[in-house]
C-alpha cells in the first residue's frame, strides 16, 4: 500500500508540474489576444463615435443652410451681377422669373452701360431668353407695355434694346399680339390721363415695324393698328404719344405697300396742323412738329404743297450739316441746322 501511495503521488505531482509549464507557456498569448480584443473593440467604438460625430455636423451644417436660405432669397437679387454665358446641352433652363421685375431691373441698370464690350445685364439676358418662345416673346412685350414708366427718359431706348436682341417673332406670335392688345381708333382715346401705356405701345410698333418686312410689316399694319396711331396724332394725345406715334407710321412706311396705305388715310392733312409746332417753345410739342414738317416733305407729300427747303430763308446762315454725310437715322431740317 505504502508503495503504491507513492507511486500514486509521485504520478500527481509530475502531471501537476506539466499541467503548470503548460499554463505558462500559453496564458501569456490568451492575455495578448485578450488585450488586442479589447484595444479593437475600443478602436472600433471611437470610429464609430466619429462617424456619428460626422453626421451630426453633417446635420447641423445642413440644418445651418437651411436656416439661412429663406435669408438669402429675402434679398433682393442684384441686377448687375455677373450672367452666365450660355448653357450647355444637359444644363436646364433658367426658373423663369418675375417679368415685370426683370423689366425694371434692366431699365435701372442700363443707365451704368458705358461702352459697347460690356456685358448685358442679367436681367436683360434672362428676358432674351425667355423671348425664345413664343408665349415668352409675348410676356416680355405686354410687360414693356405695362410697366415701363412715362417720366423715365430712357423707357424707349430699353424697349428698342430688348425687342433688337430679342429673336424675330413668328407670325402666330404677332397674330397672339394684335389679337391682345385689340387697338382701335377709340382704344387711343382711353386712359388719356395715363399716357404711359399709349407712348410705351407706339413704341413697341414702331421698333417692330422697323424689324420685319415685306409681309409680316404689311400683316402687322392691320387696320385697328393703323386707326389707333392715326388717332393717337390728335391733339388730346400726349405730346409724347404723338411723337412715337408719328416714328411707328414712318417705320412702317418703310414697306411700299404699307407707305401707300398711311398715305391714302389722308394722314398729311393732320400733319399739316402738327407742323405748326416747329418753333413752339415746348422743346417736346417742338419735336412733334418738326418730325411732321420731315414727314410731309419727304414721306407723305401733300398734293400742292411747297416744299420746306424751297422756301426757307437761308440768307443769315453761314454753315449748316451736311445732307450728304450723316446717319441715316438722322432727320435734318431745311435750314441745316437741326
Amino acid at each position: 500500500m505504502i508503495v503504491v501511495a507513492l507511486v500514486v503521488f509521485y504520478a500527481s505531482r509530475s502531471l501537476f508540474q506539466g499541467l503548470l509549464l503548460t499554463l505558462e507557456h500559453h496564458i501569456p498569448r490568451f492575455l495578448g489576444a485578450l488585450g488586442a480584443g479589447s484595444m479593437g473593440n475600443s478602436c472600433v467604438c471611437r470610429d464609430d463615435s466619429g462617424a456619428e460625430d460626422n453626421v451630426d455636423s453633417q446635420g447641423r451644417q445642413t440644418e445651418n443652410s437651411r436656416a439661412h436660405i429663406p435669408e438669402a432669397r429675402s434679398h433682393p437679387r442684384d441686377p448687375v451681377r455677373p450672367p452666365r454665358r450660355g448653357r450647355g446641352p444637359h444644363e436646364p433652363r433658367r426658373k423663369k422669373q418675375n417679368v415685370d421685375g426683370l423689366v425694371l431691373d434692366t431699365l435701372a441698370v442700363i443707365r451704368t452701360l458705358v461702352d459697347n464690350d460690356q456685358e448685358p445685364p442679367y436681367s436683360m439676358i434672362t428676358l432674351h431668353e425667355m423671348a425664345e418662345t413664343d408665349e415668352g416673346w409675348l410676356e416680355v412685350v405686354q410687360s414693356l407695355i405695362r410697366v415701363i414708366p412715362l417720366e423715365d427718359p430712357l423707357g424707349p431706348a430699353v424697349i428698342t434694346l430688348l425687342l433688337d436682341e430679342c429673336p424675330l417673332p413668328t407670325k402666330d406670335a404677332l397674330q397672339k399680339l394684335t389679337e391682345i392688345l385689340n387697338l382701335s381708333g377709340a382704344a387711343a382715346c382711353q386712359d388719356a390721363c395715363h399716357p404711359a401705356k399709349h407712348r410705351n405701345t407706339t413704341a413697341v410698333l414702331g421698333c417692330l415695324a422697323e424689324k420685319l418686312a415685306g409681309p409680316a410689316s404689311i400683316g402687322l399694319l392691320s387696320p385697328g393698328i393703323l386707326e389707333y396711331l392715326l388717332h393717337s396724332l390728335n391733339f388730346q394725345s400726349h405730346p409724347t404719344v404723338m411723337l412715337f406715334a408719328l416714328i411707328a407710321l414712318e417705320k412702317f412706311a418703310q414697306t411700299s405697300e404699307n407707305k401707300m396705305t398711311v398715305s391714302e388715310s389722308c394722314i398729311s392733312d393732320q400733319l399739316i396742323l402738327l407742323e405748326k409746332w416747329t418753333d413752339n417753345p415746348d422743346y417736346l410739342k417742338r419735336q412733334v412738329g418738326f418730325c411732321a414738317q420731315w414727314s410731309l416733305d419727304n414721306l407723305f407729300l401733300k398734293g400742292g404743297r411747297q416744299f420746306t427747303y424751297e422756301k426757307v430763308d437761308l440768307t443769315n446762315i453761314r454753315a449748316m450739316l451736311n445732307s450728304n454725310d450723316v446717319s441715316e437715322y438722322l432727320k435734318i431740317s431745311p435750314h441745316g441746322l437741326e
